[in-house]
């Protein structure tokens, strides 16, 4: 999928209006700091042909939902409900402040989205969304008071939302005219490989922690959560989650571990940033820590997560996944996950162990950073190499995929993930990769545009065997290449001469 662009656009051109932004609905915090260049933008117009908004009560334009705003008699402070159509619960999407109101809202043509005005009589503020429910995040900056919303619209295709602001005590709003040009931050899913997007172009929206620091150690007690505000939780010794026991970490939380120190988890981790609140698990000081090492009776689900400076030379990996020796078991799911600095691996899938269904957006750099034989983003078994998400692979000491040599005795799709794998390495297997089921029939897939690069080491050659060589129809390879994107089975090193690798 093509990279996707979006503006920041202040005019000026519209006399009647004063100054008119236009930003990407999933980005928050107005355009305070964001650089600026000098331009006069056409694009726009649509919000000055919007009447003026207000609160009355709206269906979306799928009929899915109405939206309406509810008078908490007695309570003094307005809230803005979504009701389906169907049979489900409402929805409380938000809360104007205390003694303030929802003033007007607006939804997306597509009826994603639902952008409010929200205020309490000395200043209001424009807020956008999802209409099923979610994070609400707010979209304009702040203004000179007395500076007042307008008029607010989503353009047609519901990719920005543009208002109008007037007023002030010094009369309209002055500014020179400017366009910035931003990315919709996690919005092209990562097809293309382009990690431009990534969260840390956009700062966390998060408050000053003020309970904090906390420091741990030893076991976690059941029900454990670590807030925002107690931030930073510090390490003082290996923390475990045991068996049984759940450890959670909130949006915005930050988590300090100092060098060759880990966090074990043998329960459940559940560590759930969002796109604008994300966590971030770091060393303390200077040395790496060891890692999060999730065991095989362990779990991690992690999303809007940012995770630096682990790996050291113990775990040798940022994030040390043990499965149980069994294919097809999950050891975490991973959305929206950055692993950066790793002194070994950025991930290590150990004993078969696999990533679960619905990973995705995982982006790792920087691995390999004081390890040469660790120099990897991702290091794992055959049999989980179907188990790689979508991401972004590159910037690594060594920007391959590196598999253990070994039998697939299962099904197995190797995705483009826009880098090559790499069949075996120095310090561990060398590069056989044998399709093999043993009773039944193994399928090994393999995407068009795959590079596969076989090691070889001391006279023993890698290469790709399907089946036992016996006439049983144990092993089975689909690899479909295209003109534009070729299937490449190749030695390690750069153009590697004839007879380096056993071949196919």
């Amino acid at each position: 999928m093509a990279r996707r662009s979006l503006r920041i656009v202040q005019f000026t051109a519209f006399a009647a209006l004063g100054s008119l932004w236009l930003l990407p609905p999933m980005l928050g915090g107005g355009a305070a700091g964001l650089p600026v260049s000098p331009a006069v933008e056409p694009e726009g117009v649509w919000v000055g042909l919007e009447r003026a908004g207000d609160a009355a009560r709206k269906v979306d334009p799928q009929g899915r939902y109405v939206v309406a705003v509810e008078d908490r008699e007695g309570y003094g402070q307005e809230e803005l409900w979504s009701l389906p159509a169907d049979d489900r619960a409402p929805i409380r999407l938000a809360s104007a402040p205390a003694g303030g109101e929802i003033q007007a809202f607006r939804i997306s043509p597509d009826g994603a989205l639902v952008a409010f005005i929200s205020g309490d009589g000395t200043a209001q503020q424009l807020f956008v969304v999802p209409i099923d429910g979610g994070t609400v995040r707010r979209i304009d900056a702040d203004r000179p008071p007395g500076a007042a919303i307008e008029r607010f619209a989503f353009r047609d295709d519901s990719a920005a939302l543009g208002w109008a602001i007037e007023g002030g005590a010094a009369g309209d709003v002055a500014s020179p005219p400017n366009i910035v040009q931003l990315t919709m931050i996690f919005n092209n899913g990562f097809e293309s490989g382009d990690s431009s997007a990534w969260s840390d172009t956009t700062p966390n929206v998060c408050p000053a922690p003020t309970g904090g620091p906390t420091n741990h150690a030893n076991a976690v007690p059941p029900g454990a959560v670590w807030t925002a505000n107690g931030s930073p939780h510090i390490f003082t010794a290996n923390v475990q989650v045991p068996v049984g026991v759940t450890l959670t970490i909130a949006p915005c939380a930050e988590v300090r571990i100092p060098a060759n120190m880990y966090l074990e988890v043998d329960g459940s981790l559940v560590a759930h940033g969002t796109p604008l609140s994300r966590i971030t698990i770091h060393r303390n000081a200077a040395g790496a820590f060891q890692s999060i090492w999730v065991r095989s009776t362990g779990f991690g689900d992690l999303s809007f997560l940012d995770l630096d400076g682990g790996g050291s030379s113990s775990l040798n990996a940022a994030l040390y996944l043990e499965g149980t020796g069994a294919a097809g078991v999950p050891r975490a799911k991973l959305d929206h996950v950055k692993i950066t600095g790793s002194g070994g691996y950025g991930v290590y899938l150990t004993a078969k162990a696999e990533l679960a269904a619905g990973s995705r957006d995982l982006v790792i750099s920087g691995a390999g950073a004081t390890s040469a034989t660790a120099p990897f983003p991702m290091r794992l078994s055959v049999n989980a190499a179907g188990s790689v998400p979508t991401g972004a692979y590159t910037g690594n000491a060594s920007d391959f995929l590196q598999v253990e040599g070994g039998t697939l005795a299962g099904d197995t799709t190797f995705h483009d993930r826009g880098v090559p794998y790499q069949i075996g390495s120095a310090g561990a297997t060398f590069g056989v990769l044998q399709v093999d089921g043993g009773a039944s029939l193994a399928t090994l897939t393999i995407e068009a545009g795959v590079e596969m690069r076989f090691y070889s080491v001391a006279g023993s050659f890698g290469g790709l065997f399907v089946g036992p060589g016996s006439t049983a129809a144990t092993g089975r390879m689909i690899a479909a290449g295209t003109a534009a994107a070729p299937i490449l089975f190749t030695a390690t090193g750069v153009a590697p001469p004839a007879g380096t690798w056993e071949g196919v």
